[in-house]
């Protein structure tokens, strides 16, 4: 990982790459390793919805970056799983929003744990200091995902 500059900072540019990158590799590293207990895409797609809460297929497909019709799709495959229901929109009773179920929620808790499962072999191998910083860059990883998206509230 080539982050730092000469004067020992890190240029952002360059993590942000170096971040995304890894953060692919990782996601495959997970898929490829996992038992398949949810295809990847209504995985992906579940987990977006529970991050959501009740959206309209319109909201989930902006958000997987995916076609409308794709979100319907997809949409159809989950409630045919009774991972979520649909439901009237509260604030507009012609639309419909996507609710996940209890038993969509559990099922994101075990394809969950299943994934790490998968990576405990990896994880060990790991001594206690890569252990540690692999956590504080996680805890790092949640407040650049849950922060600031304007970037007006830096810090130092």
């Amino acid at each position: 990982m080539k982050t730092g500059s000469q004067d020992g900072t890190s240029d952002p540019r360059l993590l942000a790459v170096e971040l995304l990158v890894t953060s692919a590799r990782f996601n495959r590293l997970v898929a490829r390793e996992t038992p398949p207990m949810i295809p990847l895409a209504l995985w992906r797609a579940l987990a977006q919805l529970e991050e959501l809460g009740p959206a309209r297929v319109n909201d989930l497909a902006v958000a997987d970056r995916v076609s409308q019709p794709t979100a319907t799709m997809l949409v159809q495959r989950l409630v045919e799983h009774g991972w979520v229901e649909r439901h009237r929109d509260p604030l507009d009773g012609r639309a419909v929003q996507v609710w996940v179920t209890d038993a969509g929620r559990a099922a994101l808790i075990e394809a969950r744990h299943a994934a790490a499962e998968a990576l405990l072999p990896r994880l060990r191998r790991l001594k206690g200091r890569e252990l540690r910083s692999l956590e504080a860059g996680v805890r790092a990883l949640g407040t650049l995902i849950d922060g600031d998206p304007s970037g007006l509230a830096e810090s130092e």
